[in-house]
């Protein structure tokens, strides 16, 4: 586990999250099982979705899943960043071309946590993850077996997807 880059207090990206095994499983079962995927716009508010081509496609998760439960052993335990959860929420995200999240700040939540699944990634596929403060702004690339931790308010979004050769694939994790 690799911290490569925070703004104490607001973000936090860390490299390396999962021990390979644990990644392994986690990739091949998001990539090679069937996932009942529903599109975002069903139950986003219309402004994340503003000025994006498409939506994302979105699938509650089992928290009672192995690797979910080590992934949150983990949040719990990381070195760099202290979160205290009541209630926890994971969530699969798919995007594929033209699909993107505009600027919004995960307001209701104590942490919003974006954890990168896709082994490899093109920076020419876009979906980035931008981010603004007060005194910094920038960008987060696409890793696999990274994660970014967010605490609201940051402002933040998920630059659009371009003509990837597979969906950009995320773990969305969100602590009450």
């Amino acid at each position: 586990m690799n911290l490569i880059y925070s703004i104490p207090n607001k973000i936090y990206y860390i490299q390396n999250f999962l021990d390979y095994n644990s990644y392994k499983q986690l990739h091949k079962s998001v990539f090679k099982d069937p996932l009942s995927l529903k599109k975002a716009s069903e139950t986003w508010d219309s402004g994340l979705l503003h000025g994006m081509k498409k939506s994302p496609d979105r699938i509650d998760l089992d928290p009672s899943y192995i690797v979910l439960k080590k992934l949150n052993i983990l949040l719990n335990t990381n070195p760099f960043c202290k979160i205290n959860k009541k209630e926890i929420e994971f969530v699969l995200h798919s995007m594929k071309d033209g699909a993107g999240i505009n600027w919004h700040d995960d307001g209701n939540y104590k942490f919003g946590i974006t954890y990168y699944i896709n082994r490899r990634w093109n920076l020419l596929f876009g979906g980035e993850f931008l981010f603004t403060s007060e005194t910094q702004n920038g960008f987060i690339p696409l890793v696999g077996n990274s994660l970014v931790i967010v605490k609201p308010p940051l402002v933040h979004k998920v630059a659009s997807v371009m003509k990837p050769l597979v969906p950009r694939k995320t773990i969305q994790i969100f602590i009450s």
